[in-house]
């Protein structure tokens, strides 16, 4: 049963749904100002604390995630979840892992919110500096975080956004995990051709949009993000799989050939022989990039 509190001025609802590894502080309409008429609207966050986080005073890492609705509970389009309570209380009931605080971001526009292209969105720059400036600086002074401890995760576009992210605020997100990300957005020849291949890797990546944002931050060998990336090999009909795996290679190459990024020191991929584009997937490489970063 769901009970109902204020933090930080913000309305939210305890509720327990019997996980072993913690309980969820969920605001419906959580609403922070000055980031312009869209990102000023209210957005649902489900926050997931451990068990014991009320009565130990430890201050733990941040986990961030994007498609918020995605990631507990299977609400989302697609009737799949990450299942991560399910997923850190099998972690913490091992010792495989420490305790974090997870952040799950719900989009109000996911197509606005998640790209850089301007005819396909455009809104990612202004969802970034929502994240940076806003939602984590309200979750640091409202829960005992270790505030140089964060990672932010995110799939497909998702990942893309997460990418995206790091690579501009790299102080507040300092690590990143893509998962199969839509790093081909705006790359294709024909953005109309979902449904085939052909001629969708025409444009480089490398004098993409994506990367030239990126850049400063990914030559500064001070502040640039740890960064963990990955695809599936399952086929899928729109072919978002194979986008992610030819583009995902190519963004592994460029971060060692022109950002001398190292592999297994502060660059991690992995190719999934049966992954597949979908929620389930995502979930089960949660766990090892948990333990990877934590």
């Amino acid at each position: 049963m769901a009970e109902e509190f204020y933090k930080g001025g913000q309305r939210a609802w305890f509720h327990d749904q019997g996980h072993w590894g913690g309980f969820f502080h969920t605001y419906d309409q959580l609403q922070l100002k000055g980031f312009g008429a869209h990102f000023d609207q209210p957005r649902k966050i489900h926050v997931f604390l451990p068990r014991d986080y009320e009565v130990t005073g430890d201050r733990l890492p941040a986990l961030y995630c994007n498609d918020g609705d995605h990631i507990f509970f299977p609400d989302g389009d697609f009737g799949q979840c990450w299942q991560v309570a399910e997923r850190l209380s099998r972690l913490y009931l091992r010792e495989q892992l420490q305790k974090l605080i997870v952040v799950a971001i719900c989009p109000n526009d996911h197509a606005y919110e998640y790209s850089h292209v301007p005819d396909q969105g455009g809104g990612l720059a202004d969802y970034s500096r929502y994240l940076a400036k806003g939602l984590k600086p309200f979750i640091d002074e409202q829960y005992r975080t270790q505030t140089d401890q964060t990672l932010i995760v995110g799939a497909a576009q998702g990942g893309l956004a997460a990418f995206y992210t790091a690579t501009q605020h790299p102080r507040q997100f300092p690590q990143v995990a893509a998962l199969s990300p839509s790093f081909w957005l705006g790359l294709e020849a024909n953005p109309m051709s979902i449904n085939s291949l052909d001629g969708a890797f025409k444009i480089s990546l490398e004098n993409s949009a994506l990367v030239f944002a990126a850049t400063p931050v990914l030559s500064n060998l001070e502040l640039r993000p740890k960064i963990y990336l990955d695809w599936g090999l399952m086929a899928d009909a729109q072919h978002q799989e194979a986008r992610a795996r030819l583009r995902g290679q190519e963004m592994r190459s460029l971060l060692i050939e022109e950002f001398q990024y190292q592999e297994n020191v502060n660059l991690f991929s992995l190719e999934d022989p049966l992954g597949r584009h979908d929620e389930l997937t995502w979930g089960d490489r949660l766990e090892t990039i948990l333990q990877l970063f934590f």
